[in-house]
């Protein structure tokens, strides 16, 4: 793994808040395109999502082929108050939780990226393709919180 993945999985929490920044309350919670999330269920999905894909990363890293489990992240953002979370709060443990497990890649020898777990519904997942994968969902949902903006007129 290029180890200048690193640094990108870091600035997805800078990412994250450029992308909200300068809307209200009533604009995060907003629902410009019916059915789908809102600019905050997806802001606190990240944060979920992540939380998940950070001790996957971790037991990978501690444990010989640990078997990961999926969730279903629509289950997740119904039943978990999404809408009530402080948003200020999921952002700053978005960062403290990416800050965290950056420090430990770094620390990581090159080899280690190659470790794997076995999640239950993809089979096998390597370390690296993990940090690759979290950098490009933060680019994957900013797309829609981009897409919600200009559909609340806040280009």
């Amino acid at each position: 793994m290029d180890r200048t993945r690193i640094h990108a999985f870091v600035q997805g929490s800078d990412q994250i808040r450029a992308a909200i920044k300068g809307l209200s309350p009533e604009e995060l919670h907003a629902l410009p395109i019916p059915g789908t999330w809102s600019i905050q269920q997806i802001v606190v999905h990240l944060l979920d999502s992540d939380l998940i894909a950070t001790h996957r990363m971790k037991r990978i890293i501690a444990e010989e082929n640990p078997l990961l489990i999926g969730y279903d992240e629509t289950r997740f953002a119904k039943s978990l108050f999404y809408d009530k979370e402080p948003l200020e709060e999921v952002l700053k443990l978005f960062e403290l939780n990416r800050n965290q497990m950056a420090r430990i890649l770094r620390q990581l020898p090159d080899a280690a990226f190659e470790r794997h777990g076995t999640h239950n519904e993809r089979g096998t997942v390597r370390l690296g393709q993990l940090v690759e994968d979290y950098t490009g969902h933060v680019d994957h949902h900013l797309k829609f919180v981009k897409q919600k903006r200009e559909l609340l007129g806040k280009k």
